[in-house]
């Protein structure tokens, strides 16, 4: 390829690329170039672009323009943790350095609108994948199973010993898989009106027949309304999160499990398949324990399927959590701050 071809397809890419990019000086933050997405964001021709300081133009919205004077002397790609604000819209902000820019790096904007419908879309993607998964696997396992009741019959100097491994073996397989069936679209016909509280109640009872003793506080409000749910597939998501709680205490006398409600006006909710945001009432869930924290690194994957930071964990559960209350059109997420661990979820009503 020539390099005028080179230069051509570079430019086309760049123009079209669905993320904003601008090229920038390092020395200065002066405005080498920026893409289409970049002049749409900021409603200003490239023309009137070039030459401007990249402060001046991001000067009303919160970002941190760090020490640059040590970081961009490598290469690689650089990511600002913080959101920045671009007319009501959240970015996270990319800087990419390379020698071959010579005095220059790119500033990659992605919209978190865009990234959380992209990780929807995955999860959506594992799901169907995990279904077809279990129904697959299930016919092996089962002739498997068989062919050690046939083996046992047959043979009479066989290890009983093997053959209980081989069958308890095939049928954790079966299980493992056999959580991913879950069918979001009979379930959602399934909806009733239901008392929040009588649910998370009623999985507490669970918690509170359990062994090791752990205090239970109830911050509730009393002013939520009915709500539309599945209740069993609404328990089994309450379940999961309960007994995860449970699990990571250190069951001392100053071990909690705290779950608050409180009533939500005008919460932004994502709905499947709709690509603004939609302002809806809604209901608050907040799960809290102060036993094992978790680190950034795994609160990242702890909704991925077969992740687990349990010896015996199948890292099914979360994983479902998600889906159901994706398909409640509700939101989930965790986080852990001083010694604390909170699971919020919102559901709409």
């Amino acid at each position: 390829m020539s390099k005028q071809n080179s230069i051509i397809l570079f430019k086309t890419i760049f123009d079209f690329f669905p993320d904003a990019i601008v090229i920038v000086k390092k020395k200065d933050f002066k405005i080498v170039n920026s893409n289409i997405e970049f002049q749409n964001l900021f409603k200003i021709s490239n023309e009137s672009l070039v030459g401007r300081n990249l402060k001046d133009i991001l000067s009303e919205r919160k970002i941190f323009f760090f020490n640059f004077e040590d970081v961009n002397k490598d290469e690689g790609v650089l990511i600002i943790n913080e959101n920045i604000e671009i007319f009501d819209n959240n970015f996270v902000i990319k800087c990419v350095f390379s020698r071959e820019f010579n005095d220059n790096f790119f500033m990659i904007f992605t919209s978190l609108e865009k990234l959380n419908e992209e990780n929807e879309l995955s999860l959506d993607y594992l799901s169907e994948i995990f279904n077809i998964l279990s129904h697959e696997i299930n016919n092996p396992i089962s002739s498997i199973s068989l062919a050690a009741d046939l083996i046992k019959r047959k043979y009479k100097n066989v290890d009983d010993e093997l053959i209980q491994i081989i069958k308890s073996e095939s049928s954790r397989i079966s299980r493992l898989f056999g959580n991913f069936n879950y069918s979001p679209l009979q379930n959602m016909l399934n909806k009733n009106d239901e008392n929040i509280h009588e649910l998370i109640r009623f999985s507490l009872f669970k918690i509170k027949q359990l062994p090791n003793p752990i205090k239970i506080i109830e911050e509730f409000d009393p002013s939520l309304p009915l709500i539309k749910i599945n209740r069993d597939i609404m328990l089994q998501a309450l379940d999961n999160i309960f007994v995860n709680a449970y699990e990571s205490s250190d069951y001392n006398s100053n071990s909690y499990l705290k779950i608050q409600t409180r009533f939500v006006i005008g919460e932004s909710i994502k709905i499947p398949n709709i690509k603004n945001f939609k302002k809806r009432n809604c209901i608050s869930i907040v799960v809290s324990n102060n036993g094992a924290e978790i680190s950034e690194e795994t609160l990242k994957k702890v909704f991925l399927p077969f992740f687990s930071t349990k010896k015996r964990g199948s890292g099914v559960g979360l994983f479902i959590v998600k889906k159901i209350i994706n398909d409640h059109d509700g939101t989930i997420n965790i986080k852990s701050e001083n010694g604390v661990v909170s699971v919020k979820i919102i559901l709409p009503f």
